[in-house]
């Protein structure tokens, strides 16, 4: 973690407010410092500039209708190695229910990234953050539906809240986002950052740290937990069904015996060709 001094001796930092750099340098920089990409293996996923799939996004009505957010940077996790263990319920749920976001396969994000140069409009990026977050805590949320439909006592729902972030080189304004009712979502300004500040740009780091961390831990426990209740609960059902069927009969045992005759007993039954031929002649004559 930077000290105060470090972050007060960053070139680079100062470049961003002194220089009014443009939106790829601003991510540039903060993609290395803040946002590192996970290394092979981890659980988290990053996707960057990738549409969100059009299933994610939350369906309020044709007068609210969200456009495909394509977030700068959407934190989420790695379908194969945040679940190892639940492909099968991931495959039966299909990409629709099964907490998919975009086609990189990034599963059940929760953090959604938006930077715009300086002199970049931050009102831009802040609605930007509400499409991408609002679709993330839908998709959290499709999953609390499926919970929900469980008889099962263990049922949990996941907290299906989202955070945000719109910056440029000097400012970050952290957001959090969650669902009050079926149809409303809201975003609330947990906190400005003002990033050429050294406290304030090391309160924000650890912002985001805590953030990912959550993500990483409790927020990725309760979804493997729910997919495993998920499972069960099908299995279960699976199994009720089986049972309720009513086995057969002795009356239908000793029916279907009589319908089917071995092949070797029907072939002794039925008349040969020559016996069929034979009976004909004779019925012709007997005219």
């Amino acid at each position: 973690e930077p000290s105060p001094d470090d972050v007060y001796r960053d070139i680079a930092l100062d470049d961003l407010e002194a220089r009014g750099l443009d939106e790829a340098k601003v991510e540039d920089y903060f993609r290395a410092r803040i946002f590192p990409g996970p290394e092979g293996g981890d659980s988290l996923e990053r996707s960057d500039k990738q549409p969100m799939s059009r299933h994610a996004v939350p369906n309020a009505g044709p007068q609210f209708r969200v456009s495909n957010p394509t977030p700068d940077m959407l934190f989420g996790y790695s379908r194969h190695h945040a679940f190892p263990d639940q492909q099968t319920q991931l495959i039966s749920m299909g990409n629709e229910m099964n907490g998919t976001a975009n086609n990189q396969e990034l599963m059940y994000p929760f953090f959604v990234i938006e930077f715009k140069g300086n002199g970049g409009d931050l009102w831009v990026a802040t609605n930007q953050c509400l499409g991408g977050s609002a679709s993330c805590v839908n998709i959290a949320e499709r999953l609390n539906r499926q919970l929900k439909a469980c008889k099962s006592s263990k049922v949990k729902l996941v907290d299906s809240t989202a955070f945000s972030i719109a910056m440029n080189g000097e400012v970050a304004r952290l957001y959090v986002s969650w669902k009050h009712s079926d149809l409303e979502y809201y975003m609330q300004k947990v906190k400005s950052f003002l990033l050429q500040d050294p406290e304030h740009y090391i309160e924000f780091r650890k912002h985001v740290k805590n953030i990912i961390d959550w993500g990483k831990d409790n927020r990725l426990k309760e979804i493997r937990e729910s997919l495993d209740t998920l499972l069960e609960e099908s299995r279960k059902r699976a199994s009720e069904a089986a049972k309720s069927r009513p086995p057969p009969t002795r009356d239908s045992t000793s029916k279907s015996k009589k319908q089917k005759l071995p092949k070797a007993a029907a072939a002794d039954a039925a008349p040969s060709k020559h016996e069929a031929n034979k009976k004909t002649c004779t019925d012709n004559g007997a005219h």
